[in-house]
Order: C-alpha cells, then sequence, then structure tokens
C-alpha cells in the first residue's frame, strides 16, 4: 500500500529529525542536566518527530539521539565511549522505547490510511456513477500501485469476454491483463469471481484490504447487471405501450376496410371498392413499417444489426426515399449541389434513415410537405443532409426526448415526442459513422441535420443551394 502519510509531512519529518536534535543539544547542554533529564528530552523529541513525520523520522532520530546523549551526557564527554553498564542500560532503554513508540505510531497511522481507503471504498460502491466496477478497480490499482486489476468469472456472462482455462475476463485495468487466476495475486471474490493482482506483491496486512475490494467488485458486478436487466425491462415495457399504441390504428383501419369489402349486407360500387382497398394497404404499409423499426431497434440494441458499406451518392439516395412517402415525399424541394461528395454507408440502413425522418418532417410540416426542403452540404466532419420543415418546431429543451424510444406514448402533445423513428434513425446514423441532431429552422420549424462520412478521405466545404438550411445549421 502506498506511505500512509503524506511526502510533506515525512519530509517534516526528516527536517525535524535533522535540526532539532541539535537545536535541543545546544539549549540542553549548557544548562548542565544530567543523563536522566536528557534521556527524557530525547525522548519527548523522538516521539514528536514519529507523529510528524512516522517511522522513517523517528527511527532516525532515535539514532541520532542516541549518538548525542553518548557524546555530550555520558562520561567521558565528548567520546562515544561509554563508561559504566548502568549508562549502557540507561542508553538502551532509551533507544528500545524510541523504536517501539515510532512503531506504534507509525501502525496507527497505517490503520488510520486504511479506514480511509475502506470508506472511500464503501462510499465509491454506494454512490455508484455510470461505471462502478470499473472505478473500483481504478482506485485499487493506484492505491497498490499495481500494474493491471482483472476481475475474472469461471462463467462466462453477457458482458465478459472468453478467454482460455475455463475463465471469462469481466473488467481489466491496466496492462499486462490477467488471463488466469494462476497469472498473479488471486483473491476470491466469490464462487465464480476471481480478482486477480499483477506487479508487486503485497504484505499481508495489504491482502486483507485487497479481499474488501475483491467483495465490493462482485457486489458492483452484480449491482451493474440488475440495472442491465432493469433497463431490458423497461425497454420491453415501452415496446409493448408502442405495440398496442401504435399498431392498434392501421390494423383496425385494415380489418374494417377488408371487413367491408368481404360483406354481403353493403354493396360499393368500383370507386367505394378502390378506397377501402387504399385504406388497406396504406394501414398495411404503416403496420410493415413499424415492424420493420422496431425489429431494427432492438437489433439496433442488441449489437446484433449488420451492416455493408458501399459508397452511394445522395443524389440517387433521396429520391428513392421520397418515393416510398408517396405523394406527400413527391411534394419535397430538394436541392443537392453537383459537386456534393459521395458517401460511405449501409445504403438500405440510409434508406429508413431518410424514410423515417423525412416522414416525420411531413407529419408536422403545414399543406402535406410542400414546404418541406432537403439539402446537402460537404463539411469538415462530413457530408450533411439538412431535412427543413416550416411547422411548429419543438423548443430546444425537448430536444433531447425525440431521441428516446416510444416518447410520444407518454405525452399527450403528439408535437413534443415523435415516437420510434427519431430514436431508430439516429442510432442507425450512429452505426455508420454519423450523427443525426436537430436545429431551429430560421422563421419558424425544425430542421434534423443528418451527418454521413464522406467516402474520399478529405472532404472540400461546398456551399449549399439552399441558403436557409446552410443558416440553420
Amino acid at each position: 500500500m502506498n506511505a500512509p502519510l503524506s511526502r510533506r509531512r515525512r519530509v517534516a519529518g526528516f527536517l525535524l529529525a535533522v535540526g532539532g536534535l541539535p537545536l535541543l543539544t545546544a539549549v540542553a547542554h549548557p544548562a548542565g542536566l544530567d543523563l536522566t533529564a536528557g534521556i527524557s528530552l530525547f525522548l519527548a523529541a523522538v516521539v514528536a518527530v514519529a507523529l510528524v513525520g512516522g517511522l522513517g523520522p523517528a527511527l532516525l532520530a532515535a539514532v541520532g539521539g542516541f549518538l548525542l546523549l553518548n557524546y555530550f551526557f555520558i562520561p567521558p564527554l565528548r567520546t562515544l565511549a561509554i563508561a559504566t553498564a548502568d549508562d549502557w542500560i540507561a542508553v538502551a532503554a532509551f533507544v528500545v522505547v524510541a523504536v517501539a513508540v515510532s512503531g506504534v505510531v507509525d501502525l496507527a497511522a497505517r490503520r488510520s490510511a486504511q479506514a480511509r481507503t475502506l470508506a472511500s471504498l464503501a462510499g465509491g460502491v454506494l454512490r455508484g456513477g455510470p461505471d462502478p466496477l470499473s472505478a473500483l478497480l481504478h482506485q485499487l490499482r493506484d492505491t497498490f500501485a499495481l500494474e493491471s486489476v482483472t476481475l475474472l468469472e469461471r462463467a462466462a456472462g453477457a458482458e465478459a469476454e472468453p478467454v482460455p482455462g475455463g475463465w471469462s475476463s469481466v473488467v481489466t485495468v491496466g496492462e499486462p491483463p490477467a488471463v488466469t487466476p494462476a497469472d498473479g495475486d488471486a483473491c476470491v471474490a466469490d464462487e465464480s469471481l476471481v480478482l486477480v493482482l499483477r506487479g508487486r506483491r503485497l504484505p499481508a496486512s495489504d491482502k486483507r484490504i485487497v479481499d474488501a475490494f475483491a467483495a465490493q467488485a462482485a457486489v458492483a458486478l452484480r449491482q451493474q447487471r440488475l440495472a442491465v436487466a432493469a433497463q431490458g425491462d423497461k425497454v420491453r415495457t415501452a415496446l409493448l405501450a408502442a405495440v398496442s399504441h401504435d399498431l392498434r390504428g392501421p390494423l383496425s383501419s385494415a380489418k374494417a376496410s377488408v371487413a367491408g369489402l368481404r360483406s354481403d349486407e353493403v354493396s360499393f360500387d368500383a370507386e367505394d371498392r378502390a378506397e377501402l382497398l387504399a385504406t388497406a394497404d396504406e394501414s398495411l404499409d404503416r403496420l410493415a413499417g413499424l415492424v420493420a423499426n422496431l425489429l431494427d431497434m432492438s437489433r439496433l440494441q442488441a449489437g446484433a444489426l449488420g451492416m455493408t458499406f458501399a459508397e452511394v451518392g445522395l443524389e440517387d439516395v433521396v429520391p428513392a426515399a421520397l418515393d416510398e412517402l408517396g405523394p406527400p415525399g413527391r411534394s419535397v424541394t430538394v436541392s443537392l449541389p453537383e459537386d456534393l461528395p459521395a458517401v460511405r454507408v449501409d445504403p438500405g440502413l440510409l434508406d429508413r434513415v431518410l424514410v423515417n425522418v423525412v416522414g416525420n418532417a411531413l407529419r408536422y410540416s403545414p399543406a402535406a410537405g410542400k414546404n418541406l426542403e432537403i439539402s446537402g452540404l460537404a463539411g469538415s466532419d462530413g457530408v450533411e443532409l439538412h431535412v427543413i420543415d416550416h411547422g411548429p418546431g419543438i423548443p430546444r429543451d425537448k430536444w433531447d426526448l425525440v431521441f428516446r424510444p416510444f416518447q410520444r406514448l407518454g405525452d399527450h402533445d403528439n408535437h413534443t415526442g415523435v415516437g420510434l423513428g427519431l430514436a431508430l434513425s439516429r442510432g442507425l446514423a450512429e452505426a455508420m459513422g454519423g450523427s443525426l441532431r436537430p436545429a431551429d429552422t430560421p422563421g419558424g420549424g425544425l430542421t434534423m441535420i443528418l451527418t454521413l462520412p464522406a467516402a474520399s478521405g478529405a472532404v472540400s466545404p461546398a456551399r449549399s443551394v439552399s441558403e436557409s438550411a446552410g443558416s440553420s445549421a
């Protein structure tokens, strides 16, 4: 374990031993004190040095005090010889007492440091944080100046990385990591967890502190996994709410249309039949889109979303996405510079992002999308697409909410949350190395800025055709 006393206190202790003992001698010797009084004064000085600087300075003070007592207070004076057995006994008692007192003071300082470490350890676990387990192992490594600390698990967990020997690494701090318990000092945390320390060998007193770290590491890991499980339950609950809320409308419309067409009690002309079929078709398209979004979101959260990257031009991708949105999509104004660089993305995922972002803007844009614009801009971070609507907009303090899955379900006002689409779109954009962020539209409305990685290594900034989009960034 690191020294229990600070460097400043140890330096002060050495200075007090080197400077204080000669000063004490200069005062006591001219006063004509005898050996008994001299021993008492020097013993008090050793205790003071031990209290200030710990064991090292106190031992120096004990040796220095012995030499000064012998030279100035024990006959024959001004020599290091000792004439009588009584003087030998007195000086030996002084040295023993000085060393014993120094050891007791140093031990008390170590116990105090251990108590502070344990208090900090317990407080760190109770406070939690984004990654309490990693923070705990960092604290252990820094406290004992180790090369690395690894928490191994006998059975591979969901977040553990399999390693040879039947063990799996849950988390490692420092280098080199341990692979099996035999790679360093192993401390059992519980039935399946072992904490392995690599670096210097620790004394038995410090290993007792490490045992406490190991037990708290097991607690932190359980807390972490419970939090992940709770988050999964929260997502599943939200998913069920989304299914019951968003599937019910298009299902009811499609079922009513099909039931009407099959009914023998009502006679429909060709126009009515065409309208019912169109309603059913539109409702089924909405269902297909929602199910696809839910599946993509679940794969994204599970880290199982497969991607195939290719270099594509936005002048090809944007019109195709707008065609999927039907007549409202074809009314959107598109302004893409001719020299806009190609992007390196998964074309299918980019199509999903554009359909979701533009579809959301269409829902809140007046005049069925006639005032909706899409512009392109090349910048230092990549290629930007600005989806600009002039609808009611969203307050800045609500911008983070629009990217939360299923946020719309808990709001009475649909303009404050936009369901699953934007949450999925941001996740897909980030998975492709891009980003999705909101901005205010000048004059009112919301602009969604989709940034995508350019196909070439260097991107030359180009002026967007749409000045309003450029100013909204």
